[in-house]
This record gives structure tokens, sequence and C-alpha cells, in this order.
């Protein structure tokens, strides 16, 4: 195999792709193998969630670049794609996962591209046992915990909508998630205060900093104390990882 030049910012995906039952080359070019593909270390996160962060069409530099990314699951067949997933996720069962991890977003890619050809109600493959179907869409039920979780309940990486409402969520962790999405709210809202409430600060700067920093402990409390309680109950679980509207990358959240 050749080697691959990779800069310190950047992130290498190896990228399995299963051949066909007859080993022959299926519609996207390849009879199975590894792909190699590099990503930008602040290039892999895709649209953010939930859905109104998370539109299809790209609206921004950044979502047209994650749409570019996707192009080698739209060039699978269906049953490839299918594959894929299936196997992905037997790799994903068994814990949980920042948002930003790269198996994390090559899977994500799919699942959106799985969404939009309807994979998962084609039947092609079966899915893990592990994993339940989800309400929202009938994909494997994959939930994610954001900071929206008491609205928008643990999200769908395959549909983008709700797949577990929170009132659905185990009553023995919901007051755990509701404390912890409830502190969160107030610190994340500083980065959304208006020019007048600014003002009134005397050091807004140093209230942002403030309030990215205690948005890294929260997330990391999450990461340590929610995310495992959930992975009891799901087959695994996704976990927001950062904070764009704070500038808190992955790579400050420390475990």
């Amino acid at each position: 195999m050749p080697s691959v030049p990779l800069s310190s910012q950047s992130i290498l995906f190896i990228l399995f792709i299963p051949s066909s039952p007859t080993g022959q080359a299926t519609d996207h070019g390849h009879a199975g193998g590894m792909l190699l593909f590099e990503l930008g270390a602040w290039q892999f996160r895709g649209p953010q969630y939930p859905a109104a962060r998370m539109a299809h069409e790209p609206e921004n530099p950044m979502d047209a670049l994650w749409i570019e990314y996707s192009r080698i699951f739209r060039d699978f067949d269906d049953v490839t794609l299918a594959r894929w997933m299936s196997q992905t996720l037997g790799q994903l069962e068994g814990r949980g996962w920042r948002m930003s991890h790269p198996l994390v977003a090559s899977y994500r890619l799919a699942a959106q591209v799985g969404h939009d050809r309807q994979i998962w109600l084609k039947r092609l493959v079966a899915i893990p046992a592990a994993y339940a179907e989800a309400a929202c869409c009938r994909a494997p039920l994959l939930p994610l915990l954001s900071r929206d979780v008491l609205e928008s309940g643990l999200l769908c990486p395959h549909c983008s909508g709700t797949a577990v409402p929170f009132e659905e969520i185990p009553q023995e962790l919901q007051p755990l998630i509701r404390s912890w999405a409830e502190e969160y709210g107030p610190v994340h809202e500083v980065a959304h205060w208006d020019e007048k409430r600014q003002k009134r600060c005397r050091d807004y700067d140093g209230a942002f900093e403030e309030a990215a920093t205690k948005i890294e402990t929260l997330l990391a409390f999450a990461a340590h104390q929610l995310v495992p309680k959930l992975a009891e109950v799901y087959p695994a679980v996704l976990w927001e990882d950062h904070d764009e509207c704070l500038e808190v990358r992955p790579e400050d959240v420390k475990l």
C-alpha cells in the first residue's frame, strides 16, 4: 500500500468496503477491501444536530463539504451500503462514542445516505440483534445525547429526528439527565447574549471564556456519568462532544 502523507491537523479514515457474495466488483467499482481518505481535524463533524442545525442542503461551506464527503457512500449500491452500515453497527455496539470519532462520522455520512434511499426499510441485510427499531424512521436505534435532550430527546443519526423522547428515557435516568441539561442551558446561552446584554457585562470576553470552560466540564461529566448509564440501556450511544457556539472543540473535552 502506498504511503499517505498526513498533516498534523488531519485524521485518516480507513473505510472497509465489503465484497459482494460472488467476489465481483459492485456498482461502486470495488470488489472489496479498503479505501483511505483524509479529513482535516475540523472537517469531519458535518452538519450540527438537531434537525434544524442539520439540513441536507448546503447552506454553508461546511455543509457543502459534508455532502462532498458523502459521495463515497452515494456511489455504493444498496446492498453494499446496507452491509457496511450493519457491520459498523456491530463495531459500535457495547459503548458510548464521541460524535467526533472518525468511525461515528463515517457512519453518520452513510446513515444519511441510507435514510435518503430508505435502505433499512428494504430489509436487505439483518440488523445486529442488539439493536431495536427506532420509532422515528425504523432504522436501528442508535441514540445521540445532545444539549437539547429536554426538548428533543435522544436524537437519531439517520433521520435527524427524535429517536427517544425524553419522557421515554428510563425514569431512573431522567433526573440526572434533566439536572445536567438545565445546568447546561444557561451557560450555553452566554454565547447568544444580544449586544445590549453584552454591554451590561463588564467583561463579556471573560464571561464567554468562563462559559466555555464550564461547558467543557459539563460535556466531560456527560461522558463519564450519563453516557455509561445510557449504554446500559441501549446497545450503543453517541454523545455531542463539542459546542460550536462557545467554540468548544472535541479536543477541549478531556476524559
